[in-house]
């Protein structure tokens, strides 16, 4: 019974360890492990593609004023219980950056001090590669967890000309 407990305890020590290989070491890793498309519910990986009838610069310019103006830069929450105080900030780094004269990436990433085991930057929520198609058109080709689907979806509203935030930031 003492082995099988021990095996037992082994194996959940192998499972705990090896899911913290899994924080993603870079923008395109991260992309790898969502094209994995593995997990189940919320955290499903997902790695999908859209294309808009937009001109590349277009698209391009909507979604960086979008990203600006909705989503939020973060917060700072404070605790208080009894004699003692402790506060955790957010911060979101969210960015659109040309890496060609046809294509862009977007990220947005959220870090949150105090907690361990991080990508530089925070946790990605969300990668999305833009490429021209042609001279009216763009692909997004989006990297996400399920739970941050939202995202992906505002980020194509925004790169359609969408003027709202899609409740990003808690904005409608």
């Amino acid at each position: 019974m003492k082995s099988t407990t021990t095996v037992i305890f082994m194996l959940g020590i192998t499972c705990f360890l090896s899911a913290c290989g899994t924080v993603p070491k870079s923008r395109m890793h991260f992309i790898e492990l969502m094209k994995e498309e593995s997990g189940v519910g919320p955290w499903k990986r997902m790695a999908f593609s859209k294309t808009i009838e937009k001109p590349f610069q277009k698209a391009f310019d909507n979604i960086n004023d979008k990203l600006l103006g909705c989503v939020p830069g973060g917060y700072q929450t404070v605790t208080m219980r009894g004699s003692s105080m402790s506060s955790q900030s957010v911060n979101n780094n969210s960015r659109i950056e040309k890496v060609g004269s046809d294509k862009a990436e977007i990220t947005i990433q959220q870090y949150h001090s105090g907690t361990v085991m991080q990508s530089d930057g925070g946790f990605y929520l969300l990668a999305v590669d833009m490429a021209r198609v042609g001279e009216q058109s763009v692909r997004l080709d989006f990297f996400v967890g399920k739970h941050y689907l939202g995202l992906a979806e505002a980020v194509e509203h925004w790169a359609n000309g969408s003027e709202k935030c899609h409740g990003i930031g808690g904005n409608p």
